[in-house]
């Protein structure tokens, strides 16, 4: 992780430090000059511990939200690094064929007419590096896609790596290990031995002795397992077969080549990359005159891992935003309420001279203490809270079987804890300090007597802050406007709105009156569909930012509207419950605390009901984008994916299957095939340089039979089947991803390409075509484009790059273009899966692996919604933060109104009255935030698919509301609450009359 939040991490530190010393240092300096208010302040702390540890857990909570989602990158870039090095090995730089070793995942296809080096390369370049002790190992090698067969295992393992060196050159690069753990060679093997790692062992079922049968694009190969090994290696993190040089030369009948130089820089596996630049700068002339190419894989792949780990982060800590806002509310009421509690004694040092500062003195001091402890409970359990985190993901991305798929490796960095650590605590401070600044404000007398507050004129006060709103808000009001930009648009309008409060104050308008209005005005516009707003304001530009500023906002307005009306709630509850005996007065008194105290009961009624809110929003909209993924759009009308091996094409699929073993011709009644190629790529007209990119070529039974969706046409044409038959019957032509097409609306967290088109927008639908240039870098040619469709959003991960005709690539890259790639449509009723195992065994020798769509569908939605879960649980941690501060509100609540609970013993309340009155209190709070939360997360969602069905992509969107999952984490939450509660209740209710009466 080298960014966050756009800044260097490096740099953030920095700043945060800096930030951290100056408070604490001034926190320091004042204590030092005012021991004795030190000592006051410290003193309050060891006096209640168990209140004391209360602070510290709701303190505590934004640190926690802050070093999850840090410590969340940590292991996402800690994965993919891993990743690369296990893929890699010691292997820091290449020299092959101009674009040979670009990079193509697997899933988007697989390369042909890659150039081989001659051998004597490998000597240029160890003769150049001779003396700069920059490397401790050069070697040429071959890595290449085979299949391998276990005949008497009969398994077959369609795609294979295999790694070849020459065995006297593989010092400096990462050791073979056999089974026994002993070191071994290359050199070791005879003719016709090999080694397997332990995936292809595996995968195979065979070990040391077996025989299997190698297919690389010919007959098979006879070869007996020396030994299974373990080896890190260019490209062999999955199934790996490793043969000396000569062995591989003879195997693809290229004697005397390489596929690559492979160069290990000085040092591990990570710490070689960072002499990456010299050496590439070294090798740059002698490649360049064989019409070669470095690349620098290892801190190539690095960078990629740091992008990922940026996005992440990003994505986790703007789906706690909302939660940190809430724990922000909390720390805010706790510091209300402890000076609620402390507020005689705070009466009488101000009346025996202490000033308003040194009761902010006071309170910063002893915020402090919590804030230290606080931070570094936080960042720890944060740590926990991201471990949690990422089984969830493992189980989503990873493999049950340790040696499969995608492992997602836990780590947490001592840099992302100190980030935590020190925002957790500039922030608290912060929080504390206006707060303790609000304490201040009493009158001694009323404070003494611990009797309300008396109404204080505020006519300039209320004056001021409306003519700022209003500043401030038309201002970005009439930004956002004039730039098309939601979010200070949205903002704008709110804060106006919410100006007029204390100007309809000002004249007069009733409190309740002026609170309800401007708050149901702000609900009622930011509720408003999203194409209404743009009928008034024009198109406007959205991201995940406008979704925040609309959260607060809408949560704000509506707690308005529940504090000031809810003796209108209270009224219509008793008219429907007020008749049971014994009922009502436990109502009336359950009520009459949070009437009473609104600001109280509004703070914590808004950090539950912004969570409910958010996680609702989130959870709905999520789960409908997963609902809608379609076999029939995901396929582009075929039921079964395959792909070969880059040695060993098929030209010719649909002849081929005439005649392959096992297939009926009638079970297949069309077949499709794509080539591929990683190419430079530019868009003409821009001024902007060639950036790597991928082209496909699509055969013509391809382009006549896919139904892939397009959201973007070009305007000379209606539909997108007329541009696929465009694409097919006139050369040139071209359809791109939508991920290289710019957005209006940009929700997206991932690291984009680096090739882009520019000049419009995805969302418009409609577009001018557009011309581009492609460049294959190692036959030097070249081909012009014109893009006339962008395929939806729905489209696969596999369709990823510019797709045009395949006789369109084959006239401008002869030899280059082979197909790999193929789509089987099937007959009705044949079972894809089992279509799928045929052809896999059919067409071993070309190392093809198939798939049917169905299959990868399953897996898609599957990962999906256990991501979403993960994103539920991550948003759910604000609940904690509204559990947290009912307890608060619970245990202050006893002692506030202990003469009170006296005073309804005393009148005829029984213990179970008093209990009752104390978890309907609760009750009123959890239950209000639950259900006002809810209805507004599904509104909001509902806006957010209505405003998606209009574009192209997802006009088939539907709200899907996840009930029994939403019932579930609420039931549970609610639970939690009222056992938060239940000891204060309990307590109370424990209260003796006589005891309470004479209390002071």
């Amino acid at each position: 992780m080298q960014e966050l939040f756009g800044i260097p991490v490096d740099t953030l530190l920095v700043i945060l430090a800096v930030a951290l010393v100056v408070a604490l240092g001034f926190v320091g300096v004042l204590a030092l000059r005012n021991r004795i208010l030190l000592k006051l302040a410290v003193r309050n702390v060891g006096r209640r511990r168990g209140r004391s540890v209360l602070i510290v857990v709701g303190l505590m909570l934004g640190t926690t939200i802050i070093a999850a989602a840090l410590t969340t990158g940590d292991t996402m870039n800690h994965t993919v690094r891993a990743t690369a090095v296990d893929a890699l090995g010691e292997t820091d730089e290449t020299i092959a064929a101009r674009g040979a070793v670009d990079d193509i995942p697997g899933a988007l296809g697989a390369a042909t007419g890659t150039g081989w080096l001659d051998e004597a390369t490998v000597e240029a370049v160890e003769s150049t590096l001779e003396g700069t002790e920059l490397v401790d190992g050069v070697t040429g090698a071959i890595v290449d896609q085979v299949a391998l067969q276990a005949p008497v295992q009969r398994q077959n393992e369609p795609s294979v790596v295999l790694f070849a060196a020459d065995p006297e050159r593989m010092e400096g690069f990462s050791p073979i290990i056999g089974a026994d753990g002993e070191n071994l060679s290359l050199g070791d093997l005879r003719s016709g031995e090999v080694y397997l790692n332990e995936k292809a062992a595996k995968e195979l079922r065979v070990a040391a002795g077996d025989r299997v049968l190698v297919f690389a694009g010919g007959p098979a190969h006879p070869a007996r397992v020396r030994d299974v090994v373990r080896f890190d290696g260019a490209g062999t993190a999955d199934a790996a077969l490793l043969v000396p040089l000569e062995a591989a030369q003879q195997l693809f009948g290229h004697p005397g080549e390489i596929r690559a130089v492979l160069v290990s820089n000085r040092g591990d596996a990570f710490g070689g990359a960072a002499l990456s630049g010299e050496v590439s700068a070294i090798l740059e002339p002698v490649a360049s005159e064989r019409g070669l190419e470095v690349q620098t894989v290892k801190k190539d792949a690095i960078e990629d891992a740091d992008a990922a780990g940026a996005a992440f982060i990003a994505f986790f800590t703007t789906f706690g935003t909302f939660s940190i806002a809430a724990g922000i509310l909390l720390i805010f009421l706790i510091f209300v309420m402890l000076a609620a509690e402390r507020r005689g004694e705070l009466g009488i040092a101000r009346a025996i001279g202490t000033r308003r500062g040194h009761l902010v003195e006071m309170f910063t001091f002893e915020g402090a203490a919590y804030d230290l402890a606080a931070a570094v409970v936080g960042a720890l359990l944060g740590a926990l809270v991201a471990l949690g985190m990422v089984m969830v993901m493992a189980s989503a991305f990873g493999a049950a079987d340790a040696d499969e798929g995608f492992q997602i490796e836990f780590a947490v960095s001592a840099r992302s804890l100190l980030i935590a650590f020190a925002l957790g605590v500039v922030l608290t401070l912060l929080v504390v300090a206006v707060s303790a600044w609000r304490v201040s404000l009493m009158t001694i007398s009323t404070a003494i007597r611990n009797l309300p507050e008396p109404p204080v004129p505020r006519r300039r006060r209320r004056l001021v802050l409306a003519l700022v709103g209003l500043l401030v808000g038309l201002a970005l009001a009439a930004s956002g406007a004039s730039s098309g930009t939601a979010t200070p648009l949205m903002l704008g309008v709110s804060l106006t709105l919410m100006s007029f409060v204390p100007l309809l104050r000002l004249v007069g308008v009733p409190e309740r009156l002026a609170f309800t209005s401007c708050g149901v005005a702000v609900v009622v516009f930011l509720m408003l569909p999203w194409r209404v707003l743009e009928s008034i304001f024009g198109t406007l530009a959205m991201d995940f930012s406008t979704w925040i500023v609309a959260g607060l906002m809408i949560v704000i307005g509506t707690v308005w509207v529940i504090v000031f009306n809810a003796d209108l709630l209270l009224g219509a509850v008793m008219r429907v419950f007020g008749r049971i005996r014994g009922l009502a007065p436990v109502l009336r008194m359950s009520m009459a605390y949070p009437l009473r105290a609104r600001f109280r009961t509004g703070t914590t009624l808004a950090m539950f009901t912004l969570v409910v809110f958010t996680l609702v929003t989130g959870s709905v909209s999520n789960g409908s984008f997963v609902k809608s993924i379609d076999v029939d759009d995901f396929g582009g009308g075929f039921q079964v994916r395959a792909g070969t091996v880059g040695a060993a094409p098929v030209d010719d699929m649909a002849t081929a299957l005439q005649s392959a073993r096992g297939i009926r011709s009638e079970d297949i009644t069309y077949v499709g095939s794509q080539s591929v190629l990683a190419v430079e790529a530019k868009q003409l007209g821009t001024g902007r340089g060639f950036e790597s990119y991928l082209v496909r070529g699509l055969d013509p039974s391809f382009l006549e039979h896919t139904t892939f969706g397009l959201g973007g046409i070009a305007r000379a044409y209606g539909s997108a089947r007329e541009v696929w038959e465009a694409v097919r019957d006139r050369p040139g032509l071209a359809v791109v991803d939508s991920f290289i097409v710019p957005r209006r609306d940009n929700f997206n967290f991932g690291v984009p390409p680096d090739f882009a088109l520019s000049g419009f927008y995805f969302e418009d639908g409609k577009f001018d075509p557009i011309p581009i240039e492609v460049f294959d870098k190692q036959t030097g040619k070249s081909a012009r484009l014109t893009v006339i469709g962008i395929l939806k959003d729905t489209a696969p991960f596999e369709m990823v790059g510019i797709s045009t005709s395949q006789p369109t690539l084959t006239s401008a890259f002869p030899g280059r273009t082979h197909p790999t790639i193929h789509y089987f449509g099937l007959a009705p009723g044949v079972d894809p899966e089992d279509a799928a195992a045929k052809l896999e065994s059919a067409f071993l020798e070309n190392g093809l692996e198939a798939q049917s769509i169905q299959e990868v569908v399953d897996d898609t939605v599957a990962a999906s919604l256990t991501f979403n879960r993960l994103i539920q649980g991550f948003m759910g941690l604000g609940l904690i933060v509204g559990v947290a501060a009912l307890g608060v509100i619970s245990a202050r609540a006893v002692v506030e109104r202990r003469q009170q609970v006296g005073v309804m013993r005393a009148i005829g309340f029984r213990r179970q009255m008093v209990q009752a009155a104390f978890l309907l209190e609760s009750s009123f709070i959890a239950l209000t935030a639950i259900v006002v939360g809810t209805a507004l997360g599904l509104l909001l969602a509902w806006n957010i698919i209505d405003d998606q069905r209009q574009q192209p992509s997802w006009e088939n969107l539907t709200l899907h509301v996840p009930w029994l999952n939403l019932a579930v984490i609420f039931l549970v939450v609610y639970a939690i609450a009222i056992a938060a509660t239940l000891a204060p209740a309990v307590r109370a209710s424990r209260i003796r009359p006589a005891e309470a009466l004479r209390y002071q």
